[in-house]
């Protein structure tokens, strides 16, 4: 068997262009990576396409789970845990025969091990199933073994006799805490976190419980409620696994800690903050084995793209990626510094921390406790004969000046910004004591986002939009040169499903004209499924504004204007902006106007 029979196979029946095939097999031998391994760093590449093929070079059966109903029968008669570990789900039963989908269907210890859990005589049929399927039929078993988890280790923990020792539990050992109920009260909640694609986890002292909530695709929901006298508890168990003073109390305090689950890692991030009910815990999951995102598949497209990738390509200058904690700007660096990383460009960046892992690149760590501020490392950095630097954030003068002065001395600095639109980086810029006259001659392009839930592709419907959503959609998008709303939805209808990028179902509903002339548009929600946990969102995607400086706005800079008069000018220009951008991907099935409203402004 050759190392890159499975980019054969896709290559050979036209999944993937040559090029692209070329381009994999090169990182195979630069990396040093197995092919499962740099196929699934690879966003582009369906891993329905990826376990189709294995099907057929190993002549294994294959199964969609995703569509399928698995009898909750089948499920109980196998250790829960044991399925997660194996990642494994048996799907149907036929007299003494069982048919279970596996992830990894060459696994023989893992077969032989769920041989057990079945009486003598029963064969086991293994099929090969995407990650995303046994992931869904996992999540339907998962919640329940969590909340039965942890409702038994909240009984296990017993009554509380005395309020005495409540602030008491800083004396506890990690020992006495490692095989505690506690301990397992912790660990089930990570590990649901994790199951459930969270980003944060908040643990929350109030006045009568101890509150769980998650934060998922940029949406908090409570996920569990404790008894109020566990707060000390679990707050120190989080404590002892991010090497935090469990005796301090208050004031804040910042840790991390690292966790295995199945065969990735995920960082954790810990802040701890003091309030009138205890002290809260506020938990960010950094997953260490996600691959560096194509900057394709951000949601940036059209004018924006090209404007943005003829930026990227300046050999001086700087770009600023703005928006608030949380919106997606990090995976757009990495997007950024993964497409234009090439053997002869010396790419460093400064990060804290480091999320995404982009081979060929040098990263830092900035570490404030030891002194390596990003002012001090910039620095360093400018000592390493640099191309082109990456700058996690431009917090304060010294960086933002540090900046500057790399790009005039030829070097493209790229760094991200927290304001709250891509005009708005500039007054902020000028507002850190950077003179006009120099960030006039360095900025070369300002870009903002945000990160909208997309809508759910297994209960995508389309529903007529109402007079009111009509108007508001024709008042938002006017002021894009040659605009019309009927011909637009009509022409993303008839378009083939395969040039919609991004669009989660090719069953598009085309505008139509009733009997009296009126005009009738689609616009398209989630009904909620197992898939989406009845939300009728899954996943997200980006909205942008990218915001070229030309000589206007130069002008602007230099009197030292407000930022809506910069984002009037770029507008009257051809800039799209975030709330136009993400009505566009409303009307194309995407996402919804709710989520545009949301997570965007005016």
């Amino acid at each position: 068997m050759s190392k890159t029979q499975v980019i054969d196979y896709l290559e050979e029946k036209g999944i993937i262009e040559k090029g692209k095939a070329d381009k994999l097999r090169v990182e195979m031998v630069k990396s040093g990576k197995t092919e499962d391994l740099v196929l699934e760093g690879d966003s582009s590449i369906k891993e329905t396409d990826v376990v189709q093929a294995k099907a057929e070079i190993f002549n294994i059966p294959f199964v969609d789970l995703t569509n399928k109903d698995v009898p909750e029968s089948l499920l109980s008669e196998v250790d829960a845990k044991m399925l997660q570990k194996f990642k494994a789900i048996p799907f149907e039963k036929t007299n003494s025969t069982v048919k279970i989908a596996m992830i990894n269907p060459f696994d023989i210890q893992a077969i032989q091990a769920l041989q057990t859990q079945y009486p003598a005589g029963t064969k086991i049929k293994v099929y090969i199933a995407t990650s995303d399927g046994i992931n869904l039929q996992m999540g339907r078993k998962l919640g329940d073994v969590i909340t039965s988890e942890v409702s038994e280790a909240v009984e296990d923990v017993g009554p509380r006799v005395t309020d005495l020792d409540e602030e008491d539990t800083g004396s506890l050992e990690d020992d006495s805490l490692q095989n505690a109920p506690v301990a397992r009260i912790v660990n089930s909640i990570l590990q649901y976190a994790i199951k459930s694609k969270a980003s944060d986890i908040h643990i929350e002292p109030m006045e009568k419980k101890l509150r769980v909530r998650f934060r998922i695709h940029g949406v908090m929901s409570e996920k569990l409620s404790l008894p109020k006298h566990l707060t000390s508890a679990v707050v120190s168990r989080v404590k002892i696994m991010s090497d935090l003073k469990i005796d301090e109390k208050r004031i804040p305090q910042d840790g991390r800690f690292q966790v295995r689950s199945s065969n990735f890692k995920v960082d954790v991030r810990v802040s701890t903050m003091p309030s009138i009910y205890g002290e809260k815990v506020v938990m960010r999951l950094l997953e260490t084995s996600v691959g560096v995102p194509a900057l394709e598949t951000t949601g940036m497209r059209g004018s924006a793209y090209k404007t943005y990738e003829q930026g990227i390509r300046a050999t001086e200058g700087i770009i600023l990626i703005t928006g608030p904690t949380g919106s997606g700007k990090t995976r757009t660096l990495a997007g950024t510094l993964d497409k234009i990383n090439t053997p002869d460009v010396n790419i460093m960046t400064l990060e804290n921390p480091v999320e995404i892992r982009i081979p060929g690149v040098t990263q830092v760590q900035i570490n404030p406790a030891a002194g390596l501020t990003f002012a001090k490392a910039l620095r360093s950095v400018l000592r390493q004969d640099p191309d082109k630097i990456m700058v996690g954030e431009i917090r304060d003068t010294e960086t933002a000046e540090l900046a500057v002065e790399a790009s005039l001395t030829g070097h493209l600095v790229l760094a991200t910004l927290h304001t709250n639109s891509a005009a708005a980086a500039i007054p902020r810029m000028l507002e850190m004591g950077i003179e006009p006259y120099l960030l006039s001659a360095t900025l070369k392009i300002a870009v903002a986002q945000r990160l909208p839930r997309r809508i759910c592709s297994h209960c995508h419907e389309p529903y007529k939009a109402t007079e009111a959503e009509i108007s508001d959609i024709n008042k938002v998008l006017a002021p894009i040169p040659g605009f019309e709303l009927f011909d637009y939805a009509e022409k993303m209808c008839k378009m083939e499903p395969s040039s919609r990028k991004g669009v989660p179902s090719p069953n598009m509903k085309c505008p139509e004209t009733d009997s009296t002339g009126k005009k009738i548009i689609y616009l398209y929600r989630g009904k909620g499924c197992d898939r989406c946990n009845g939300t009728g969102y899954q996943g997200r995607v980006g909205i942008f504004e990218v915001l070229r400086i030309n000589e206007k706005i130069v002008q602007l800079m230099m009197n030292s204007r407000p930022a809506s008069e910069i984002h009037d000018e770029a507008v009257k220009n051809g800039m799209i902006s975030m709330r136009q951008d993400g009505y566009l991907k409303a009307l194309e099935g995407i996402t919804t106007i709710e989520e545009i409203l949301r997570v965007s402004r005016d």
